[in-house]
């Protein structure tokens, strides 16, 4: 079982990867529909918001996943 501080490591690093696929954290803030100040506080906390990871999934076309951004999260809601 991972511990708490190699879930937050990871959960950094796929931020950081996402961050570089889209562009720059600004393009990333267009590509989510979210202000540039959301995802500043994202690279801060080293974390993504599972809603927006679920988003930058499909906008990534899951070249990054959502259960990479956001290890910690163990039931994905699915829709019907």
């Amino acid at each position: 079982m991972k511990s708490f501080e190699q879930i937050k490591q990871e959960q950094a690093s796929e931020l950081m990867r996402l961050i570089e696929f889209a562009g720059s954290q600004a393009r990333l803030a267009r590509a989510l529909d979210v202000s540039p100040q959301v995802v500043q506080n994202w690279v801060k906390r080293g974390r993504i918001s599972a809603t927006c990871a679920i988003e930058a999934e499909q906008q990534t076309n899951g070249f990054i996943t959502k259960e990479e951004l956001r290890p910690d999260v163990d039931n994905w809601l699915t829709e019907q």
